[in-house]
């Protein structure tokens, strides 16, 4: 293609069902404004109050909360159908499967084309529908592609474009962040810190490394565990009573939902992500962005961002494996200098938000192409 041929800028309606906090919600914002700062018409729809509505609002995007559950939903997909004909929307792109039922909807009685994300591993019928209408399908990584592929969803209708983060603009940028977040929270300036950056619930796995904190305290005694985010508040509560049997409770934080999420990050030794399923992991790729070392459990599409010995460490899902390579990090600084900085040159070639815009360029062309 001619470089000097400006591409096609795109009227798009992106629709989401959730206003949470979780990587499809946070891919949206990035997405939302990176289309719109490349000169993209952008008007974001997602259900009222909670994170997202707000988020959008300052990052600049033109952004519309309806209901998206409930006889609500009903007015929604009337106004729906209103919002495409009043913007002379061209592109219909969906995120999560609720949204994408609407989407389907408002494509279908309105002929514009569909384009949807898939975040999630997913066997639900409305994939294959869009797909078998033409409609092409994203998914976040090689192993979401695949899993789709496996659930009757044709090869050629599915692109993968994987997510971007913009935490790479602020490596460096919390200088004092490891000494402040230490005061925070109450540890010594040579403590150790751990940190994991995911919804307090049993897909992430903080039991995991609750379960292996006593193996990595044995060689490394001065180490503290942070966690950051949202709770399901069954599940922490079990794992505080856990961590209280173990006889560590003391080196467990739960930080809690926070807005300074990258402050906090620069602030930890090493990132671990110890899931259960991760179709992509973006918490991985805002810590390598942000040069920090990475241990992660070998599933889903984690081993597409962390090269083992190269840019993390990848463990299998046992306490002794997680416990293994939290030690290996924490003992040698040299160790994780190195695959910090290798991680954090990865991030900012293959994951850049304009690099990911323009793999969904090329799926928005194909779509309105069909």
């Amino acid at each position: 293609m001619d470089s000097t041929v400006p591409a096609k800028k795109w009227r798009v309606l992106q629709v989401v069902s959730s206003s949470a906090t979780s990587g499809a919600e946070r891919h949206l914002v990035l997405l939302s404004k990176t289309l719109q700062q490349q000169g993209h018409h952008v008007l974001s729809v997602c259900p009222p109050h909670n994170w997202l509505p707000h988020e959008l609002r300052r990052a600049g995007v033109l952004t519309l909360p309806l209901p998206m559950h409930g006889i609500g939903s009903l007015a929604t997909l009337v106004r729906l159908i209103q919002v495409v004909r009043q913007h002379r929307i061209e592109v219909i792109h969906t995120h999560l499967t609720r949204a994408t039922y609407l989407g389907l909807l408002v494509g279908l009685l309105s002929r514009r084309p569909v384009v949807s994300t898939v975040h999630v591993f997913t066997s639900d019928p409305a994939y294959r529908w869009l797909s078998r209408m033409g409609n092409p399908l994203i998914a976040v990584s090689e192993a979401v592609r695949s899993w789709l592929i496996a659930h009757g969803v044709s090869a050629s209708e599915i692109q993968t474009v994987y997510h971007a983060t913009d935490f790479i603009s602020l490596n460096g940028s919390h200088a004092d962040a490891p000494r402040e977040v230490r005061e925070e929270f109450g540890l010594s300036p040579d403590s150790k810190l751990v940190g994991v950056f995911a919804k307090v619930t049993p897909i992430k796995g903080q039991d995991l490394l609750i379960e292996g904190l006593p193996q990595v305290l044995r060689t490394h005694p001065d180490t503290y565990v942070l966690f950051v985010g949202s709770m399901d508040s069954a599940f922490a509560r079990r794992a505080e009573q856990r961590a209280s049997e173990l006889g560590v409770s003391s080196r467990v934080l739960f930080a809690g939902l926070r807005n300074d999420v990258a402050r906090l990050m620069q602030a930890v030794d090493v990132v671990a992500l110890p899931s259960r399923v991760e179709t992509f992991g973006l918490a991985v790729l805002e810590a390598m962005a942000l040069g920090k070392p990475v241990v992660a459990t070998r599933v889903g599409g984690l081993p597409e961002l962390v090269r083992d010995r190269e840019t993390g460490i990848l463990v299998d899902f046992t306490v002794s494996s997680l416990a293994h390579g939290l030690n290996e990090l924490l003992t040698s600084a040299e160790l994780r200098d190195r695959l910090g900085e290798t991680a954090r040159r990865f991030a900012c070639r293959y994951h850049t938000p304009e690099r990911m815009v323009r793999g969904i360029e090329s799926v928005y062309a194909r779509a309105v192409a069909a």
